[in-house]
């Protein structure tokens, strides 16, 4: 299933209305201040923290039952990992490391 316009465009929306929130938050702090640069890093924090928010918002979203069958469809036909690509690539470990930790206590009488 390919993805609607609605959702190739979700996040451009996301973005723009970060940029829309630091555009606003850096025009009223330079007409409080009159201070350029201290306007320009108020618009770059408000965008940033903009985006945080929206994408933690819409990583808490649940997904639709049509968004869960795309998910599992894409799932089954993934390759899956078998345990042979695993153990052939541990290394080799040494005598010392072997026994080591596999002595028996000491009984004491």
């Amino acid at each position: 299933m390919t993805a609607s316009g609605r959702d190739r465009m979700r996040p451009f929306e996301l973005i723009g209305i970060a940029v829309i929130v630091g555009v606003f938050t850096g025009i009223v702090v330079l007409m409080s201040t009159r201070d350029l640069t201290l306007s320009a890093i108020w618009l770059g924090v408000a965008f940033i923290a903009m985006l945080v928010i929206s994408a933690t918002v819409i990583l808490m979203i649940r997904p639709r039952k049509d968004e869960l069958a795309d998910i599992e469809e894409l799932a089954a036909t993934a390759p899956a990992r078998t345990s042979e690509t695993t153990t052939s690539k541990k290394k080799p470990t040494t005598t010392a490391a072997r026994s080591a930790g596999t002595a028996k206590p000491v009984k004491k009488k």
